[in-house]
């Protein structure tokens, strides 16, 4: 038997404190349709991410996500092993199987993961520190005053090339 994943769901209500500062579009891993994602944080500055919208068949679950449980998939993959969108699957149990997939492809758009060169559907954390960068003018001043906002580092990992970076926020 396998050990559920703990993560951070939020489901979009009335009572949700995620505001979206980022709404974006990329093609799903196949070039086949065209997702829209949204990146946003909670009164406390954590990020959290979701797929809003699919133009092609395949359904997915529309969730925010926490960041710092996509970090941690990333993170606690093994080291000697390419990323694909099974690292993902923990993060969406009970939900559409095409949800990792696209959350892999809006990862990518990101530049937070880049192909495995000569390697169909196979990834390596690439240069998180872009994304990061351009994530956290879009929070400057988002929280609620009093309330601390994520610091974003990055942190060099063992499996990616020098100058990559480890995805890691801490606060």
């Amino acid at each position: 038997m396998t050990k559920k994943a703990a993560v951070s769901t939020v489901k979009d209500s009335p009572e949700s404190s995620i505001t979206t500062i980022r709404k974006i579009t990329c093609k799903n891993l196949q070039g086949t349709a065209t997702l829209t994602y949204q990146i946003g944080d909670d009164d406390a500055g954590n990020l959290h991410w979701k797929i809003s919208s699919n133009t092609g068949a395949g359904m997915f679950s529309d969730e925010w996500v926490a960041f710092k449980d996509i970090q941690k998939a990333l993170n606690d993959w093994p080291k000697d092993s390419p990323i694909t969108s099974m690292v993902l699957r923990p993060l969406f149990q009970g939900k559409s199987v095409n949800t990792p997939s696209f959350l892999l492809a809006t990862l990518v758009k990101e530049g937070i993961l880049e192909p495995v060169p000569d390697k169909q559907r196979h990834y390596q954390l690439g240069d998180a520190k872009p994304f990061l960068d351009a994530v956290s003018k879009h929070q400057s001043g988002h929280s609620k005053p009093g309330k601390p906002k994520a610091k974003v580092k990055a942190k060099a990992a063992a499996r990616i090339p020098k100058g990559k970076a480890k995805l890691e926020v801490s606060k």
